[in-house]
């Protein structure tokens, strides 16, 4: 929330720039030292009394942004700005902030490559003096500003194209792991799903991590460049950018790792259907094949000892006999048992519990 107030900020700052309030030397003392002849001078600001690299008075290099002072010299001495000596018309390489009798103060905008300030003074033909070309600064093709972002150094441009490409890179590995998640068969995670869990999701987080310094990172450099307003609007779009990409990567993320555990939880529920259902039908064919005939094998000897006990009352059995009937029973066991192994009914009921 704090960055997006911040990148409104900037925003409202690069609309609508107050003009900076800067020490000049005197513009009367300045012209003294221009020389004989009439020439246009420029005057930037600084130390009190005008140093060589202040007073202005053939072509110069400047970035934009650079506010001077323009005067007109006659014979070193200061022109009227008013009345019939000498007018500064507009230019749209020179913002005119301040007008007064013996000055114009402006801003070199940057939006000419080159300007020729005295062809910009009406009635004065062939008039010598300062003209200003615009320094370009740095710039780098920003991906994520679709546009080229100015930079005040060398250094910082660079330093901002690695950090963007680092987390360009990140981010397309995050959307790899994103995807990989979506893609996974959950039937083989199910056998063993809390590590296959970690397996996957451990690099979907470390991605997440990754993407999440990488927009520091990023956000760093675009905050330094919009607020000294060399980067002007793109830094602001590409500040936007970083942080729509992360947000749709992340809500991405999260859909897919809530789509795996919802999906792996049906595949462990169907599993466990399955292995119950297995069991029932291993049961069952158990006790068809050995539970029945085994109980009838059982029954109908127990039924002859209980007919001989009635036609001869003096006729007994030893634990024989009975242990006869009882192995009839285990026989029908084993074979019951059998026939849930021969089915995987053991190993499901075990995977089961």
């Amino acid at each position: 929330m704090r960055r997006r107030i911040f990148v409104a900020f900037l925003a409202v700052l690069l609309v609508a720039q107050p003009a900076v309030a800067a020490d000049y030397p005197d513009v009367e003392t300045a012209c003294s030292e221009a020389g004989g002849g009439e020439v246009l001078i420029g005057v930037l600001p600084g130390a009190d009394t005008p140093s060589d690299g202040q007073v202005l008075n053939d072509t110069t290099t400047l970035y934009a942004g650079t506010t001077l002072k323009v005067a007109l010299c006659k014979n070193g001495e200061l022109a009227n700005t008013q009345g019939s000596e000498w007018s500064l018309a507009d230019s749209p390489g020179l913002e005119t902030l301040d007008r007064s009798q013996s000055d114009v103060t402006v801003r070199v905008t940057g939006d000419e490559s080159e300007t020729d300030v005295p062809s910009l003074v009406e009635d004065k033909d062939d008039l010598d003096g300062v003209s200003i070309r615009v320094q370009q600064p740095p710039t780098v093709e920003s991906e994520l500003a679709d546009s080229s972002i100015a930079f005040g150094s060398a250094d910082a441009a660079s330093a901002y194209a690695e950090s963007e490409t680092e987390y360009l890179d990140a981010l397309a590995d995050y959307s790899n792991a994103t995807e990989r998640l979506n893609d996974t068969d959950v039937s083989a995670a199910s056998d063993d799903p809390e590590n296959s869990t970690e397996e996957l999701l451990d690099p979907l987080n470390e991605s997440s991590q990754s993407v999440a310094n990488h927009t520091n990172e990023l956000e760093n450099h675009l905050y330094e460049t919009a607020w000294n307003s060399s980067g002007g609007s793109n830094a602001i779009l590409a500040l936007e950018a970083t942080n729509d990409r992360k947000r749709a990567a992340d809500a991405d993320a999260r859909a897919a790792k809530q789509n795996y555990l919802t999906r792996l939880e049906a595949a462990e529920s169907d599993a466990r259907s399955t292995v119950l259902l297995n069991l029932v039908g291993a049961a069952v064919v158990g006790l068809v094949v050995g539970g029945i005939p085994g109980w009838k094998l059982t029954a109908s000897k127990l039924e002859d000892i209980r007919y001989d006990r009635q036609v001869n009352s003096s006729v007994t059995y030893g634990p024989r006999v009975l242990a006869r009937a009882g192995g009839l029973a285990l026989v029908a066991l084993l074979v019951t048992a059998a026939a849930l192994f021969a089915l995987g009914g053991l190993t499901a009921l075990g995977g089961l519990l």
